[in-house]
């Protein structure tokens, strides 16, 4: 399965064709995205976390209305 970028977690995606099989044929399987923060992080992990927040561009909150 492909995941596309920009995906958000409880975006549910279809995979048509891969479903459970009725009457002969198969259904369209639905996935719901789920994305999981590690609870706890080395600290390796941390700083490399924060190089990339450093770099980062994308603004979250842009579209929030405020």
């Amino acid at each position: 399965m492909m995941i596309p970028s920009g995906v958000r977690s409880g975006q549910k995606l279809r995979l048509s064709g891969k479903g459970y099989p009725t009457d002969g044929r198969r259904g369209d399987q639905i996935v719901e995205i789920q994305i999981i923060v590690p609870r706890e992080i080395s600290p390796q992990e941390r700083d490399l976390y924060e190089k990339l927040r450093q770099l980062e561009t994308f603004n979250p909150r842009a579209d929030l209305p405020l």
